[in-house]
C-alpha cells in the first residue's frame, strides 16, 4: 500500500510540475499578466518594486489612519508594460511642498489613483495641476488603499502645516466606500501592522508564487464567486461615507477653506458587457455614489464635480475607447488619464473662480523609463 501510494504521489507531482512548467512557458490564462518585471534590469522586492532609497517595505504602520508610505523614499514601480518612478518627501507622499514665487496651497486628498499609480513624477493629477496652474501648488496627500475617513483624517493631520484655501478630496466610486468599513473595523480593533502570517497564511502565499497555484486561486474564485461585491452601498458603506464628508467638510469650513469633491469613475463604468467585474452592477454602485455626493454636497454647501462625462471627453477627442484611459491588468489611470482628469479638474475650478490654468493642449510625456534598462538618479 506504501509503494502504491508513493507512486501516486510521485505521478502527482511529475504531472504538477508539467502543468507548472507549461502554464509558464505558454501562459493561456493570463496567470503572470505584468510584463515589465519579467524584463527588469534590476533586482526587484515585494509588489515589483525596486528601491533606489530606502527599502525594503514601502509602507509603515500609522497609528491614525493604518498605513502610510516611508518618508524620503524613492524606487522604480513595475507594473502591467511599464515601470514608473516615484519620489516621496519627508511626510510620506509625491512631490514637493514648497510653492514657487508667491503661489498658494491647494490640498489634495485621495487613494492611490492621487499618489499616482502607473505614473512617474511629473505626470501625477497633482503634478499635472500645479504645472498648470497661475496661482496655486497641488500639495498631493494620497495613499494608496485609503477611504475617505483617512482622507478626513489626513486632513487633520496636515491642516495647520499647510496654509491653504481650498480642499480637493478625490473619491473612488468602486471601492472608497468599501475601504471605509475595512477601516473602521480597524479603528474598533486595531491589529499590528504588517503582522506576521499564520502558517495557513504562509503556505497559501507559498502556493500563490507557483503558477498552478494561481490556476487554483482563480478557479475557487469564480465557484465561490468571491470577487462580487454588493452592487449598491450598504447602509454601513452609506452611512461611513455621509460621515466622512461631513466631518471632512466640517474641518475645512472651521479652517477658512473651502471643500472641492471629486468622483472619480473605475474601468468598470466602460467595460463591455461579458467583461468580469467584481461587482455585477458596477455603474449602478457607482451612481449611487454619486447621487450619495451630490445629497452630501447640498446637505454641507461644498461643491462637486462628477469626472466620468470628462473621461468619456477626452476619449473622443483622443478618439480612443475610454478603457484605454486606464491601464490592464492594472486598472489605474495611465498617465494620458491623469492628463484627461487634470484637465477636467481645472476648467472645473476655473469655472468656478477658485484658480487659473493654463492647460497643455495635448497630453506630454516628460519622463519615461524602458522596464530593461532603469537606473536609479
Amino acid at each position: 500500500m506504501l509503494k502504491n501510494f508513493l507512486l501516486i504521489a510521485i505521478s502527482c507531482l511529475i504531472t504538477l510540475a508539467c502543468v507548472e512548467v507549461l502554464l509558464r512557458v505558454f501562459d493561456p490564462l493570463n496567470l503572470e499578466p505584468h510584463s515589465s518585471p519579467k524584463i527588469a534590469n534590476v533586482t526587484l522586492q515585494h509588489q515589483g518594486v525596486h528601491f533606489c532609497e530606502g527599502g525594503p517595505d514601502r509602507l509603515r504602520r500609522h497609528d491614525t489612519v493604518y498605513s502610510r508610505e516611508n518618508p524620503l523614499q524613492s524606487y522604480f514601480e513595475f507594473r502591467n508594460d511599464i515601470v514608473s518612478y516615484h519620489k516621496y518627501n519627508e511626510n510620506g507622499f509625491r512631490g514637493t511642498t514648497e510653492p514657487e514665487g508667491d503661489k498658494g496651497r491647494i490640498l489634495v486628498l485621495g487613494d492611490s489613483f492621487i499618489r499616482g499609480t502607473l505614473s512617474d513624477e511629473t505626470e501625477t493629477i497633482p503634478a499635472l495641476l500645479t504645472r498648470w496652474s497661475e496661482d496655486a501648488h497641488y500639495i498631493n496627500l494620497g495613499t494608496g488603499g485609503h477611504g475617505t475617513l483617512q482622507h478626513d483624517l489626513t486632513y487633520r493631520e496636515f491642516k495647520d502645516v499647510f496654509p491653504h484655501d481650498t480642499v480637493l478630496m478625490f473619491v473612488f466610486n468602486s471601492n472608497d466606500l468599501t475601504d471605509n468599513v475595512t477601516f473602521r473595523k480597524w479603528q474598533e480593533n486595531p491589529t499590528p501592522f504588517g503582522q506576521k502570517q499564520t502558517v495557513s497564511q504562509q503556505l497559501k502565499t507559498k502556493i500563490a508564487t507557483f503558477h498552478v497555484g494561481k490556476l487554483v486561486i482563480r478557479l475557487k474564485s469564480m465557484l465561490t464567486n468571491r470577487d462580487l461585491y454588493p452592487s449598491e452601498p450598504t447602509e454601513d458603506e452609506t452611512n461611513l461615507f455621509l460621515e466622512s464628508l461631513h466631518t471632512l467638510n466640517q474641518a475645512v469650513t472651521d479652517k477658512g477653506a473651502r471643500l472641492v469633491v471629486v468622483s472619480l469613475p473605475s474601468v468598470s463604468e466602460f467595460v463591455d458587457e461579458g467583461y468580469v467585474t467584481f461587482r455585477s452592477d458596477p455603474v449602478g454602485y457607482s451612481d449611487a455614489v454619486r447621487a450619495l455626493i451630490e445629497q452630501s454636497a447640498g446637505d454641507e454647501g461644498f461643491i462637486w464635480l462628477d469626472l466620468k462625462p470628462g473621461l468619456e471627453a477626452m476619449a473622443d477627442q483622443l478618439q480612443v475607447p475610454t478603457v484605454d484611459l486606464f491601464g490592464s491588468p492594472d486598472h489605474h489611470l495611465q498617465e494620458v488619464g491623469n492628463y484627461a482628469v487634470a484637465s477636467a479638474v481645472a476648467k472645473f475650478l476655473e469655472e468656478n473662480g477658485i484658480d487659473a490654468f493654463e492647460i497643455e493642449d495635448s497630453f506630454v510625456n516628460r519622463m519615461q523609463h524602458a522596464p530593461d534598462a532603469v537606473s536609479c538618479p
